[in-house]
């Protein structure tokens, strides 16, 4: 199973990288990426580290985080108002979450959200970022975690 989801993975970053006209951006700040949906509404799928990421929840009070680890590593601590959908389920398609709010992704370091980014995006979702680092980053800067 282990050396699936590696497999899985490499594809789907290579395939990723390999189009010209990836939809992913890295955005280095948090302003940008909402003029930029609020301009043109051209599709968003960024990377934001932790500080970012808290700068977004507090001045984005629609935004759905997301976390994509399994329901074992909800003891590890998780963010406050964040529901799990596991990784397995969103390559599945087995979610229901909404097209018209801006998504947060996150997971133990980033890999697994990085994926469901991509995979969000391919299905039209607009305005999904991904947490650089996941949970394990967050906790190393001292920002709040709930158990």
């Amino acid at each position: 199973m282990k050396k699936l989801f590696i497999v899985f993975l490499a594809a789907l970053l290579i395939s990723c990288s390999n189009s010209g006209n990836s939809t992913a951006k890295k955005v280095e700040n948090v302003g940008a990426a909402e003029k930029a949906v609020a301009a043109d509404l051209k599709p968003v799928h960024a990377t934001y580290t932790p500080h970012q990421v808290m700068n977004l929840i507090q001045k984005r009070k629609d935004l759905l985080l997301i976390d994509v680890r399994s329901p074992q590593e909800l003891k590890e601590g998780k963010l406050s108002n964040s529901i799990l959908i596991p990784f397995w389920d969103i390559m599945r398609g087995n979610y229901n979450i909404p097209h018209n709010r801006p998504i947060m992704l996150y997971c133990a370091v980033g890999g697994r959200s990085y994926g469901a980014m991509q995979i969000l995006a391919k299905k039209g979702y607009s305005e999904v970022y991904n947490m650089k680092g996941g949970i394990s980053e967050w906790k190393k800067e001292g920002l709040p975690v709930v158990y």
